[in-house]
């Protein structure tokens, strides 16, 4: 099938899928074999498993942790109602799938409560159960001296599991080049396009309205590591913008982009229309591309920091998780540039001014903290009002997601405005499903009080979640203070990488001032931290 010509079926479907999903071959069966045993009970076929898999159920039953098995707690778990299975040396939860085996309860619970490599070999070795069971993963077989990949898409490594010492994450193979796959539904009012990529690649996204195009254009730009993938699409008809909504779900990599269908056409499409798509390496256009926005709002956020919210009506850019953007404007006639990491919205929620959805998908949000020497960057902005123009870069970094996949204990520390990439992966970490956080801390060095950002919303989560721990330490605090006191030291860092505690880290990330991150590192290295599971922004 062509890439610009992506038909849907017939128009009977109240949910018009292009042809590239799997059509039914009318077994029901959740493999997907047409051999079927057993007829399957309505709304128990491979697709409605694959919706429930998809639906945030914990099937597992682990909460996202991944659990080592050994073959005594396996032989428990052996009844209908409490079923697991081992297969290839990884434990599955098969409970919930018992009505969706197209051999029926009896056939499965052959296999409940043992290793059932030899019998899952001799009845169907066909079958890509890795894929249809990824989300019943328990953990590995204790006694396996090797545990295979469960699914191509799944990042909990589970061999490095059975490590005493740190869990390794799975970065992918140097040479692996992921392209965004791309996929599309509608209905009579709106239209969403999909971009598949990789889980926890962390892709970024750029989308923009060009000027004296027709209302059909549209210009998708998605980020992954050091590569821009460029979609050109002429629709097959015009759609509303902005987007009704943007989507990322950064543990799956896929992107979700949905536009209104004008009232005077909404129809249903014959075909999405045609696309063109550009792929270049990040780093030969960075310098180039750059996009024209406007300070929306511009107002004191403490004594030496201010909120600067930027905005372009016709972009909506959405950066990976630990990036940054270079702001650039002329100064004395000389163009000049400095990066600044985004907040997200929620931070300065109580001191937007303007809480509108709409206008929040075409707006940066940055703090940035005003120095006061004579013709600083900062102080420029300080002094632009709205509406003042500046060129914003796309996106840049190169922090992997995939770092942290593996890792249950993580620890961030902050040194001022180092605090900013930080805000967005603390959302990302407590919310993740795939190897769930058990320990999130976040050591936030300032000098004094005043200084220290977002410490309402900070201190918030910690009392909603008692998996996240913020903890400031001031430098020149005063006797009023009976928190932590000092720099960065050894005193500090020693007791999170204590071997001897059963929650103790595994990660850690530092963003702040050269200096701080250099005695980050030293102090670290003496503690004999693996070098691979520290990252500095």
């Amino acid at each position: 099938m062509s890439k610009n010509n992506l038909l849907p079926p017939s128009s009977t479907a109240s949910l018009m899928i292009p042809q590239t999903t799997p059509p039914n071959n009318g077994s029901g069966s959740a493999t997907g074999n047409p051999r079927n045993k057993c007829a399957l009970k309505p709304g128990h076929s491979l697709m409605d498993w694959i919706r429930l898999g998809n639906s945030g159920v914990d099937l597992s039953g682990t909460q996202g942790r991944i659990i080592p098995v050994t073959p005594e707690e396996l032989s428990k778990h052996n009844t209908r109602n409490d079923a697991w299975m081992a297969i290839r040396g990884v434990v599955y939860n098969v409970t919930r799938y018992m009505d969706f085996h197209p051999g029926g309860v009896d056939e499965l619970m052959r296999g409940v409560g043992k290793d059932a490599t030899k019998l899952f070999n001799e009845v169907h070795a066909w079958v890509n159960y890795q894929q249809l069971l990824n989300k019943c993963v328990i953990g590995p077989l204790k006694h396996s001296k090797k545990v295979e990949k469960i699914v191509e898409e799944t990042t909990d490594s589970l061999s490095t599991k059975l490590s005493p010492k740190f869990a390794k994450p799975p970065l992918p193979p140097a040479s692996q080049d992921i392209l965004p796959r791309l996929d599309w539904i509608q209905n009579r009012n709106s239209i969403t396009i999909y971009f598949y990529t990789k889980q926890f690649c962390n892709p970024g996204s750029l989308i923009r309205k060009v000027p004296d195009q027709p209302d059909n254009h549209v210009e998708i730009w998605i980020l992954i590591d050091t590569y821009l993938h460029k979609f050109d699409f002429d629709l097959h008809s015009e759609v509303e913008w902005p987007p009704k909504d943007v989507k990322i779900n950064r543990e799956s990599g896929k992107i979700e982009i949905c536009f209104e269908k004008p009232d005077a056409n909404k129809d249903i499409w014959p075909q999405l229309g045609k696309h063109q798509v550009k792929k270049m390496l990040r780093n030969s256009v960075e310098n180039d591309l750059l996009l024209d926005f406007k300070t929306s709002q511009q107002h004191q956020y403490n004594h030496n920091t201010f909120v600067l919210l930027l905005n372009n009506p016709n972009v909506i850019c959405t950066l990976p998780l630990g990036y940054h953007v270079s702001l650039e404007c002329q100064i004395n006639s000389r163009n000049l540039s400095k990066c600044y990491t985004p907040v997200p919205s929620k931070y300065l929620r109580d001191l937007n001014q303007d809480n509108n959805c709409v206008l929040k998908m075409y707006t940066l949000d940055f703090l940035i903290k005003k120095y006061s020497y004579p013709n600083s960057f900062s102080g420029h902005l300080s002094a632009t009002g709205n509406d003042a123009s500046l060129k914003v870069s796309i996106p840049k970094g190169n922090f992997k997601l995939a770092q942290l996949a593996g890792h249950r204990g993580i620890c961030f520390l902050a040194a001022g405005s180092g605090i900013t990439p930080f805000l967005s992966l603390i959302d990302h970490l407590l919310k993740r499903n795939t190897n769930r956080i058990e320990l999130l801390k976040l050591l936030y060095f300032n000098k004094t009080v005043e200084d220290i950002w977002c410490c309402d919303a900070l201190s918030n989560m910690a009392k909603e979640d008692e998996r996240f721990e913020f903890t400031n330490v001031l430098s020149n605090s005063g006797d009023s203070w009976t928190g932590l006191k000092g720099h960065v030291s050894l005193e500090i860092l020693e007791p999170l990488v204590d071997k001897t505690k059963t929650d103790k880290i595994t990660f850690i990330a530092s963003c702040g001032p050269s200096g701080f991150n250099q005695k980050v590192e030293d102090i670290l290295q003496k503690l004999e931290f693996p070098k691979e599971n520290l990252f500095t922004f």
